[in-house]
């Protein structure tokens, strides 16, 4: 066999043992307990103070994580949101897009659409996932996005391929699904969502403190 046909042969079984260590590594479930807790997010924040709600067992078992909260905010207005936060350093199926759980606990969904909205600060756009559902006669709001480290994207598979490729390259990031919903009142969708946007505002500088 010719040197040539030696190399080629050398460098495509370092190719595919390179594919197969990098799937495996991507694929792998981590177990590793997280250096972050992201239960001191704040409970007061711009007016707005947070109400625990509690999660169960069985639903952490599924999220495969504690950090995990959900939280009702409202302001002196009387305003209320709801908040949602999972988080996880090494563990990349904490975030996943909801619609599946919605569906699945046996809600419509009437609506899914873009939307985006800026930071209190005004330097930062936040892409987000804006859905309206319906359960029995309950409408509301649910508005969602993905942080990959230090970057914000409403779009699932760029999150995975961002987890992905600061893993490939040595520098694995934390993953985190925020979710933020309100109830529709008087059939006013539109203030629903102006209520979401306007706490969404509040807690981005929040979320890259204590969602690192």
């Amino acid at each position: 066999m010719k040197l040539k046909d030696l190399s080629y042969w050398f460098i495509l079984v370092l190719f595919v043992f390179a594919g197969t260590v990098s799937w495996r590594v991507y694929f792998k479930v981590y177990r590793q307990e997280d250096s972050v807790n992201i239960h001191f997010f704040p409970k007061e924040i711009g007016g707005w103070a947070a109400e625990e709600i509690p999660i169960s067992k069985d639903d952490k078992a599924l999220l495969e994580t504690d950090n995990v909260f959900v939280r009702r905010y409202s302001n002196t207005q009387g305003e209320e949101v709801y908040l949602f936060v999972v988080y996880s350093q090494n563990n990349r199926k904490v975030s996943h897009p909801p619609e599946i759980c919605y569906t699945g606990g046996g809600a419509t969904i009437l609506n899914n659409v873009h939307d985006s909205f800026v930071s209190v600060s005004e330097d930062e756009r936040i892409e987000v996932n804006r859905l309206t559902v319906e359960r029995g006669r309950t409408e509301q709001i649910f508005v969602y996005w993905f942080k990959v480290g230090d970057s914000f994207t409403s779009n699932y598979w760029i999150q995975q391929g961002l987890i992905a490729m600061k893993s490939f390259l040595g520098s694995p990031a934390s993953s985190a699904l925020i979710r933020i919903s309100s109830t529709v009142k008087h059939e006013n969708e539109s203030e629903a969502s102006e209520r979401i946007k306007k706490f969404g505002r509040l807690i981005v500088p929040h979320l890259h403190q204590y969602l690192p």
